[in-house]
This record gives structure tokens, sequence and C-alpha cells, in this order.
């Protein structure tokens, strides 16, 4: 297999990981680089072409999956990476429509977003209220 097969392979991969976010594909593509080194220092073996492109790709993935963990989950609770609804808990929000939690109503709005909001001890709060965010639940944001 001529070189260039492979560094077209790598060469797609790269593109879709660029498309599919997830940090997988790239390595992936690295490891048909890998293989496609070995077309140009002369091992012609298909077969060991493969077996380089899987091992190189897989321990690339192990490896980012290991060092992902261990350093950019750490400081997240329950290590875990907090969503965009985690990190608006103990914001401030503004109250857009009446929060009813027995009719299941209520909208805030927190940076330039609208969010649907319940009261967490069961009050109404009127419009325009400035209310704090304890907690989710769902896609609700509950507040105080």
């Amino acid at each position: 297999m001529a070189y260039y097969y492979w560094l077209i392979l790598a060469l797609i991969l790269f593109a879709m990981e660029i498309i599919v976010p997830g940090f997988v594909i790239l390595w992936f593509g690295v490891g048909a680089l890998a293989a496609m080194l070995l077309e140009l220092l002369g091992v012609h073996n298909l077969i060991i072409q493969v077996v380089a492109f899987s091992i190189v790709s897989l321990a690339f993935v192990a490896a980012s999956r290991t060092i992902f963990k261990k350093y950019f989950l750490k400081e997240s609770p329950g290590n875990s990476i907090k969503t965009n609804m985690d990190v608006l808990i103990g914001k401030v929000a503004v109250v857009t429509e009446e929060i009813d939690n027995t009719i299941s109503k209520g909208r805030i709005i927190i940076e330039g977003q609208d969010w649907p909001a319940r009261s967490a001890d069961g009050n109404i709060i009127s419009t325009s209220t400035k209310v704090s965010i304890l907690r989710t639940d769902g896609n609700k944001l509950i507040v105080q």
C-alpha cells in the first residue's frame, strides 16, 4: 500500500475530528501517520502497517483518556465535567415569568439565557424579582 493512502486516511480523520468533537478520531489519524511512516521506512507489508495503525491509535486513545481524567476532571466535584447548567448554581437571575410551582410555570433570565425555573420552597415569585440559583432539576433551575 503506497504511503499516500495512509496520508489521505490521516487527513480525512483529522478533518472528521474537527466536525465530530470528542478527541478520539484524532488519534486514529496519528495511527495512520505511523503506518505511513512505516511504509516510507520500507516496511511494505500491509498487515504490519495495519497492526501498527491499530496499536498506535488505541494506545493514544487510552493515554489521552487517562490524561484527561487525571488532569482535567480532578477539580470537578464527583470527578465529572460541569455542564452549562451546573456553572449557573449560586448566580443571581431575574424572573421573567412568575414562578408558580402549583401550575408548573416560571422562567428566569441569566447571562442572557432564558431558563425554566421553579421555587425551592414552593412560594410564588413575582416577575422582575432577583433570585439565586440553588440547584438544577432536569432542565429546570431551582431558585430562591
